[in-house]
């Protein structure tokens, strides 16, 4: 296993899978005719919402782990270099993908959209966790100073601040309509999963892994069933709907964070114990994880809005799964073709 942590490779290559399906489900919804058909492609689309912060979570547990040294060469001579790379390299390939299949654009206006892409984040909407990551990158030595110094008790006091200002309180304010005047010099809720990552990597805070999978499972129910109302009720109760529709689309949403522990924690406390079969496809895609979340916008690009496929008029739903399926498989096929090309494999 490559001296893979067992659990981690897990939640990382369920979580790989679950990105694609909730871009899929993202994608097919424009082609939603009715509210029923638009509820179910948002529901499932919800459901995943747990992923990308899981992702940042098990980086928070392998960055922040106290043994792993991060000197300065390796920040600006791997890590960083790796994300500004992989932004400007695929910004250009979108935008070109824009250009001569969707756009059709001049040759001017196509190097004002690289540029534009790249510095002013108008391309594809997924890369904004290639900016994220960047941002990450850059604060990292401070991070490891906070988790390598701080004793249990500090972090779960710093969780509890993040948890309260970036997630709970804004919570309040979207259902209550009120600004309030409390705050913290914080811009983002990304830091509170990336030491939530650390804390229940090492230990520090232990759940039940049964308590887990329930917390889990009532959070992604409840998130379906908000995700139902917010359409449902677009017409006939326009303000709730459009204060639950703001709540779920933000990855500070409390049951974001929620379903987010829930995951990560009942994957923590799986057994490390080998699964030949499953093991082998999880560590493949994990090791694939990066390069099919920068692949798979291609597929579902050209499937959407080139060859614009409506999946209703295919089998609905099905015709939807069957998109994952082909986007997921498609996406990990050029991804580990790409990692025999020399350089490009120091990327993706």
């Amino acid at each position: 296993m490559n001296n893979r942590i067992l659990y981690l490779s897990r939640l990382k290559a369920l979580a790989c899978i679950a990105v694609v399906v909730l871009h899929s489900f993202y994608a097919a919804n424009a082609f939603a005719a009715d509210t029923g058909a638009q509820s179910a492609m948002l529901s499932i689309r919800n459901a995943m919402m747990w992923a990308v912060p899981c992702f940042v979570m098990a980086s928070g547990a392998l960055l922040l782990d106290r043994n792993r040294i991060l000197s300065g060469k390796k920040l600006f001579g791997k890590y960083i270099p790796r994300m500004a790379i992989a932004l400007v390299v695929f910004s250009l390939l979108f935008s070109l993908f824009d250009a001569v299949l969707i756009k059709h654009s001049s040759a001017g206006d196509t190097v004002k959209d690289i540029f534009s892409d790249i510095f002013l984040g108008t391309g594809w909407a997924h890369m904004w966790y290639i900016y994220l990551m960047l941002a990450i990158y850059l604060l990292l030595p401070f991070y490891k100073m906070i988790s390598a110094n701080a004793k249990p008790n500090d972090l779960k006091y710093l969780l509890l601040v993040y948890c309260v200002f970036l997630s709970v309180i804004p919570f309040i304010e979207t259902i209550s309509g009120k600004k309030l005047p409390f705050y913290i010099c914080v811009y983002t809720i990304y830091p509170l999963y990336l030491f939530l990552g650390h804390v229940l990597h090492t230990g520090i805070i232990r759940l039940p892994k049964n308590a887990c999978g329930i917390m889990f499972l009532i959070c992604t129910g409840i998130t379906a069933m908000l995700t139902v109302y917010s359409c449902t009720s677009a017409e006939t109760a326009p303000e709730s709907s459009g204060k639950v529709k703001a709540l779920i689309e933000t990855y500070a949403f409390p049951l974001y964070i929620a379903a987010s522990i829930g995951a990560y924690g009942y994957f923590r406390r799986t057994k490390n114990k080998p699964v030949p079969v499953l093991d082998t496809i999880a560590a493949e895609l994990d090791s694939c994880s990066f390069g099919i979340y920068l692949i798979h916008m291609v597929i579902l690009k050209y499937i959407f809005a080139v060859v614009k496929f409506n999946p209703f008029e295919h089998g609905g739903t099905i015709a939807v799964i069957g998109i994952c399926l082909i986007t997921l498989v498609i996406s990990y096929v050029i991804t580990r073709l790409l990692k025999f090309v020399p350089c490009v494999n120091r990327i993706i």
